[in-house]
């Protein structure tokens, strides 16, 4: 995975999704052929964001980029996505930690990813938190709220790429701070993506 799918949580610490949100999306950042959009949602504080790119890639390198990952270690490193476990033929646990400077606390995250077949060149990978799976730090916060998907769909020799993701950070972190992130993380990792292009 290399820090796709998780380490966009803690690029920009935070980010949100839900299929219920109707609030229309806002284009916050279109460059280098990156759109990036955020909205509202209901009865929370927290945006979500939206990230959308086409990478002249197969479908099969995307997919294989985002769910590599090192093998999970306690002694692991502050900002890198871990493979914890297989829980079945399409669902895997991932997990991340992240140490941020004081006074803000460290924050950790586990993440059940379902891979879903949608067609021969469609798939999406379903995002979603699992705070029980792996035992808490002490002092850090451990991230509960987590909903999300990548979307990869191959189109004549060309791979569209979205992600959707809402996080609640939680802890004492203003909102404000939180939602004036949210451009930054995906854009960044979208940037990174697009390095498959030059491994064709």
């Amino acid at each position: 995975m290399k820090n796709k799918i998780v380490l966009c949580v803690f690029i920009l610490m935070y980010a949100s999704t839900t299929i219920l949100a109707q609030t229309p999306w806002e284009l916050k950042k279109d460059t280098e052929h990156i759109k990036i959009y955020t909205r509202s949602k209901p009865n929370t504080k927290f945006d979500e964001f939206k990230a959308v790119t086409t990478l002249k890639t197969t479908l099969k390198t995307v997919l294989n980029e985002l769910l590599e990952a090192p093998k999970y270690d306690p002694s692991l490193t502050s900002g890198v996505s871990y493979y914890v476990k297989q829980l079945s033929e399409k669902k895997h646990v991932f997990y991340a930690h992240k140490i941020l400077p004081w006074p803000v606390k460290d924050r950790d995250i586990v993440t059940l990813l379902t891979v879903e077949n949608i067609s021969e060149t469609k798939v999406k990978l379903v995002l979603e938190g699992l705070p029980l799976e792996v035992p808490e730090k002490q002092q850090t916060i451990r991230i509960k709220q987590l909903m999300g998907y990548w979307l990869l769909e191959e189109i004549n020799n060309t791979t569209k790429v979205i992600q959707q993701l809402y996080i609640n950070p939680e802890g004492t972190l203003p909102s404000f701070v939180v939602n004036a992130l949210l451009v930054k993380g995906p854009f960044q990792t979208f940037k990174k993506l697009k390095a498959l292009e030059n491994q064709i």
